[in-house]
């Protein structure tokens, strides 16, 4: 359902209205207190991470400035062949935003395989002959000329091969879970592949996840969202420490809340004009429509390194939620909250996003 609003220059834009079941914040005990235990589980992930504590509901950092912000942002605004919203046919005006999670089905574990197996060529063939040029001089490198080149010709088949693939709809994305703001619900793809299962954010706890590479013993952290009573789940365990992986809960229960404005982050933008809470709190701000699409890229990495230095300090020893950090001296610049009203030039037409030259002409056309 639409409804219409004024945003002050009398332009009227389309607002989705929330439905009866969209999450409002309150959180129910219920579902923390009768959490089904390994023994009703039938997954062994599950098994394990039920057992596991739980990230609490509340504020945490306070920030929800992801990784996603700025590695991402280019494909966003341009349209890739990493352009998940059109694969999964979601709008802006559906309040729904699709994250990667990591996937237990054959054939979407492959296919991150074979995007690792493609990046680390990639890297590793100019890494080794570079190296061979150091240590032997020209002629080793022509030596091994030959890798180089077979190298070269096996990554534009892989991308073309890939890109084939897309054009028919084959590459999977079952491993996407879709979260809805404006009905409160958590898409979960069934295990066929054939449908969703539709469940309430507020049946989902986020468990801790701690994961150990075998090799380096490496600890990558996140959280494990998994239904207090079925075996569905979002899963995540990229992040190098715990505060990073607190910056991504604050995003998904920023997202689902709808109580509370959207964060003024790159990765909410498109949505901005169509959320009931989020466009009157921008009314009332003054907030310019398309920010993030109409200033600069230098002051997105502005806003960025600060918000990552903010996360990185969260006294995570000390505090367990944003109100406790602040006792500690914990601060969170406005420029994170209003990046905005500190922005120096803002466009009247988006601006055009293009990667150094070195990325355009060498990596990107290697890529997939």
């Amino acid at each position: 359902m639409m409804i219409f609003i004024d945003m002050n220059n009398n332009n009227y834009i389309k607002v989705t209205e929330y439905a009866d079941t969209a999450y409002n914040g309150k959180a129910n005990p219920y579902y923390r207190e009768n959490i089904a235990p390994p023994k009703q589980r039938k997954r062994h992930l599950a098994k394990g991470q039920s057992k596991l504590g739980v990230f609490p509901r509340v504020k945490i950092t306070g920030i929800c400035w992801d990784n996603h912000q700025e590695a991402g942002f280019n494909e966003d605004i341009t349209g890739t062949i990493f352009d998940i919203d059109g694969k999964l046919n979601i709008k802006p005006e559906q309040l729904r935003l699709a994250l990667s999670s990591q996937s237990q089905n054959a054939k979407e574990v492959m296919l991150f395989m074979w995007k690792c197996l493609h990046g680390g060529a990639l890297v590793g063939i100019p890494v080794f002959m570079l190296i061979g040029l150091v240590l032997g001089g020209v002629q080793t490198f022509m030596e091994y000329i030959d890798i180089l080149w077979f190298g070269l010709a096996g990554l534009l088949i892989s991308k073309y091969l890939y890109r084939l693939l897309d054009k028919f709809n084959l590459i999977p994305t079952g491993q996407y879970v879709i979260f809805n703001r404006q009905t409160g619900m958590i898409e979960i793809a069934n295990d066929e592949r054939t449908g969703y299962h539709y469940l309430p954010f507020e049946q989902f706890n986020a468990h801790h996840r701690t994961v150990h590479n075998p090799k380096t013993g490496k600890a990558y952290y996140g959280f494990t969202l998994l239904h207090y009573k079925k075996d569905l789940m979002y899963q995540i365990a990229t992040y190098l420490s715990v505060e990073g992986a607190l910056a991504h809960w604050e995003l998904i229960k920023n997202f689902m809340d709808t109580t509370t404005p959207l964060a003024d982050i790159p990765q909410f933008e498109p949505y901005r004009l169509y959320d009931p809470t989020t466009a009157a709190y921008d009314r009332k701000h003054g907030r310019p429509a398309d920010f993030w699409r109409r200033v600069d890229k230098k002051f997105m990495k502005k806003v960025s390194k600060i918000a990552y230095d903010v996360v990185y300090n969260f006294p995570v020893k000390k505090a367990d939620t944003l109100h406790e950090a602040l006792q500690h001296g914990y601060k969170v610049p406005d420029i994170v909250y209003f990046p905005w009203r500190e922005a120096e030039a803002i466009s009247d037409t988006f601006i055009e996003y293009k990667p150094n030259a070195f990325l355009r002409f060498v990596v990107d056309p290697l890529m997939f």
